[in-house]
């Protein structure tokens, strides 16, 4: 069984999300119209689209290189916050990356993801229970250091890690929101899923389907 990923293994991801943020447009976009500008799913799925168009056209020799082109060039398509924030979640993977073998261990990937997760909450000043999407970020890569622990295989790592992931996102219904335009709404956020963390989760799911598909 494959416990690590490479190059094209995250090239797959990156498609995969892709893909199925497409799918999720009106999905996503419909939880942010209740606390939010009701444009995320269009937002990010822009700036997926936009990576994946441009990844095609090129040939990257490492994974560092890979990950820092993709969160690079989602800052640069997306403006306001989103870019920003999702943009670190895979430069700063890429930036870890650099030195780090070339097949990515259970560890490599989760420090390559907490360094994402303490820059994010750095420039965006957000911390779990805010509702943001560190409260799908944080309980994923918790959830991955738990089965390291453990000594799980990667897949089944992948797989707890992503269950992590969307059940943090549904908790968010439950909080109320303290950063973002959700903010101003108080305790009438409450009830509603967060767009950002349900993001989240379908990045996060992305890592397992892949690896998944090649079992």
């Amino acid at each position: 069984m494959k416990n690590y990923l490479d190059l094209e293994d995250f090239k797959k991801i990156i498609f995969r999300i892709n893909e199925n943020v497409e799918k999720n447009i009106e999905y996503l976009s419909k939880l942010d119209s209740v606390i939010g500008d009701g444009d995320h799913g269009i937002t990010i799925s822009s700036g997926f689209r936009s990576t994946v168009e441009k990844i095609s056209e090129k040939d990257f020799t490492s994974i560092s290189e890979f990950l820092k082109f993709v969160g690079n060039n989602f800052m640069l398509t997306i403006g306001g916050t989103t870019g920003p924030i999702f943009g670190y979640l895979f430069s700063e993977m890429g930036k870890t990356a650099e030195g780090l073998n070339e097949k990515i261990s259970p560890d490599d990937l989760c420090l390559m993801f907490t360094n994402s997760l303490n820059k994010i909450m750095k420039i965006g000043g957000a911390k779990p229970g805010d509702k943001t999407m560190i409260d799908a970020l944080y309980p994923a890569i918790n959830s991955l250091k738990e089965s390291i622990s453990q000594k799980l295989s990667l897949k089944n790592s992948l797989y707890l890690m992503a269950e992590a992931a969307k059940k943090g996102a549904e908790l968010t219904k439950e909080m109320i929101a303290i950063k973002g335009r959700a903010r101003y709404l108080g305790e009438r956020s409450l009830g509603y899923q967060d767009a950002g963390a349900t993001s989240t989760y379908i990045i996060i799911s992305a890592f397992f389907e892949i690896l998944n598909d090649q079992q």
